[in-house]
């Protein structure tokens, strides 16, 4: 394993990638840190109530395809577990361009979030960033929507639901996703926080974006960042009690806006500081 004193010289120039070679490099290791897939939810019908009023059916038809009330097409999604009936559900909105849908799912307490997200278009993506500075708006064109909702039955009878939190801000964390991918987390305040690349595909890069973290139950948080350089969402839930994480990585396979790339994540938390 490469460590901290691996990095490159002074000289050389770290090269930004792709998502997609991004996850060519996160897959290629037989050592990596992904949490298996559940098959919980196999067979159950659920409808999820949001907050903005909207209530949505689904029915996961298998541990891997699932369909949507008022949609005829079967999505290919993806569970993991984290924690016992606490699940990070991930799958491709095929009714929409460039788009995913993250479920984080509290089947205990019966609370859920949804992360709707959403890369630029081809235009968006190549919008210079100070072109964004001048028009006011975000550095990233990346979006990222949040909703909070409750498990078969109406949200407002739940309380306590998922909930952005402070928790992390301050806190600098290195995860090791495989044996050769690693880095840390510098979580800054409330809207950024900077990751470096230690070790692996990305080695020598680092940036600060936008991110958003919601606190799911004690010591375990949904955290969300979206890249400004190569357009990126990425979405996990963090469990410091057990010093994992899992979740995914979106992004354009290339860099001509086309074809996307959505894969799997998780890491162990290797040091909290």
């Amino acid at each position: 394993m490469k460590n901290r004193n691996d990095a490159p010289s002074p000289t050389a120039e770290a090269r930004w990638i792709t998502v997609g070679e991004l996850g060519s490099a996160f897959g290629s290791d037989a050592d990596s840190h992904v949490l298996p897939p559940s098959s919980k939810l196999s067979g159950r019908l659920m409808t999820l109530y949001f907050g903005d009023g909207r209530a949505v059916d689904y029915h996961f038809r298998s541990a891997a395809e699932l369909v949507r009330a008022g949609e005829e097409e079967v999505e290919s999604y993806r569970a993991s577990e984290i924690r016992p009936d606490i699940l990070f559900v991930d799958f491709i909105a095929s009714d929409r361009r460039a788009s995913t849908v993250s479920l984080v799912l509290d089947l205990e307490r019966g609370l859920c979030t949804a992360v709707e997200a959403r890369l630029p278009t081809a235009a968006e993506a190549r919008l210079p960033l100070v072109e964004r500075v001048k028009r006011g708006g975000e550095l990233t064109g990346v979006e990222a929507k949040f909703l909070s909702g409750a498990i078969d039955a109406p949200f407002r009878q739940r309380a306590g639901g998922h909930t952005d939190t402070r928790e992390l801000i301050g806190k600098r964390i290195e995860y090791s996703y495989s044996r050769s991918e690693r880095y840390e987390h510098l979580y800054l305040n409330e809207r950024f926080y900077t990751w470096h690349c230690l070790a692996g595909a990305e080695q020598g890069l680092a940036d600060t974006d936008r991110c958003r973290y919601l606190r799911i139950a004690d010591r375990l948080y949904l955290f969300v960042w979206r890249e400004k350089i190569v357009p990126t969402l990425g979405a996990v839930v963090v469990d410091l009690e057990q010093r994992k994480t899992t979740g995914k990585l979106l992004g354009y396979r290339d860099l001509d806006s086309g074809a996307i790339t959505n894969f799997p994540v998780g890491a162990r938390v290797v040091s909290v500081s």
